[in-house]
């Protein structure tokens, strides 16, 4: 191959390394369009990469409510529990007796219920300053908790606790279900 310079014919070898230098010049730098590809993949592993931050620090705030939702939904169970076991006989309890069989009601109940006489109506628990949960007084928090009593037999009765909470528009819930039975 020859290039022509200033009328006098020269083989490639022969080019000084200045001129092969004013050459390349125009090659330097980077184009708009390997800008924006670079900017595009940047961008995308970013967001990869805050999806995971942000699902990572869900994570344990979830675990905390569930871990709340299944200690209410407990308490629920063994509420019922301890106020079957304060009537001696099991057609004392004021409850089963004055429902038919196959009949379910549901009810409120706190740790210090004696009764189930206040139906439940879908009202928030609340915390007291001991930090324990009721209805009466305290600080709204985000659990509500259904205790659904059904006669199965004049022998059995189911109890269903239900907590249901919502955090940043997604609901949940829990449901716990334990059976007594007239075993005396």
């Amino acid at each position: 191959m020859v290039i022509k310079i200033k009328g006098d014919k020269a083989p490639i070898g022969s080019l000084t390394p200045r001129i092969l230098l004013m050459s390349n010049h125009h090659q330097n730098g980077f184009t708009l369009l390997e800008v924006i590809i670079t900017i595009f993949i940047v961008a995308i592993g970013l967001v990869g990469i805050l999806s995971l931050v942000n699902i990572s620090l869900k994570g344990p705030a979830l675990s905390r409510d569930r871990l709340i939702a299944s200690g209410l939904a407990q308490e629920g169970i063994e509420i019922v529990r301890d106020i079957r076991k304060s009537n001696i006989e099991w057609g004392d309890w004021e409850w089963y007796g004055s429902i038919a069989t196959s009949t379910s009601q549901s009810y409120r109940v706190q740790y210090n219920s004696t009764s189930l006489t206040t139906p439940y109506s879908g009202a928030y628990l609340k915390t007291n300053a001991n930090g324990l949960y009721q209805y009466d007084s305290g600080t709204d928090t985000l659990f509500k908790r259904k205790v659904t009593l059904t006669k199965v037999s004049y022998k059995e009765v189911k109890v269903v606790v239900e907590v249901k909470w919502q955090t940043k528009g997604n609901s949940h819930e829990l449901i716990a279900e334990d059976r007594l039975w007239n075993w005396k």
